[in-house]
């Protein structure tokens, strides 16, 4: 059995839970916006309505985060057909993202099949007033995860290590799109920062940053 095939299977037997959006089979565009050009183009997936408003708000804001699409993940062998085939065109894209559960698990198993490279994945979980961050990223990437500690409120003292947990505040989402929109890993920038408020995210959420 193909690689593709039983990525399919997966996706099927996680019972169509991929994404938020009721009656569509396919990437549904939000939209685009503009900044300045980099080496690489940028696609944002996001799984519902308040993971684009918190997460999309703070790559918005990253000056450097280029032409950038906007996508909303949905169920069904559409969906994973197309996401198949991005990740295996090898474009030399990157893909960001904030979802559910089931769409982060299915998202990261098609992008290592498709051998695309992984390089951030995180697991978020806000309750009440606070939230943890259970990271685990690539060697060149632990900058932006001093970037993202560094821009919410409340976060824990983070250490070198490429894998470790934060703690910080439940303003968090925008801090992480604003980070890994960035081609610079932990790039700062004088004036541009994300946006202080936003939809606050609460429950179970799977962060990560793909290069194809």
């Amino acid at each position: 059995m193909s690689i593709k095939r039983r990525s399919v299977l997966k996706g099927l037997a996680l019972g169509g839970l991929v994404g938020m959006t009721p009656g569509s089979a396919s990437l549904a565009s939000v939209g685009t916006f503009n900044r300045i050009p980099t080496r690489k183009p940028l696609m944002v997936l996001v799984s519902s309505a308040e993971a684009e408003a918190a997460f999309v708000v703070g790559a918005q804001a990253n000056p450097s985060a280029g032409v950038t699409t906007v996508l909303r993940t949905a169920h069904g062998l559409e969906f994973i057909s197309a996401l198949q085939r991005q990740l295996n065109a090898s474009n030399n894209e990157r893909i960001i993202g904030l979802v559910d559960d089931a769409s982060g698990a299915l998202i990261l198993d098609l992008a290592r099949s498709a051998g695309a490279r992984l390089i951030w994945s995180g697991q978020h979980v806000t309750k009440g007033n606070q939230s943890r961050h259970r990271l685990s990223v690539a060697s060149d990437m632990t900058d932006c995860m001093d970037q993202f500690a560094s821009l919410i409120d409340g976060c824990s003292r983070q250490s070198s290590l490429p894998e470790q947990t934060l703690a910080a505040g439940r303003q968090w989402a925008p801090a992480l799109g604003f980070s890994l929109a960035s081609p610079d890993p932990g790039r700062r920038y004088l004036r541009a920062v994300p946006p202080v408020q936003a939809a606050a995210l609460t429950g179970h959420y799977v962060s990560f940053f793909i290069e194809t």
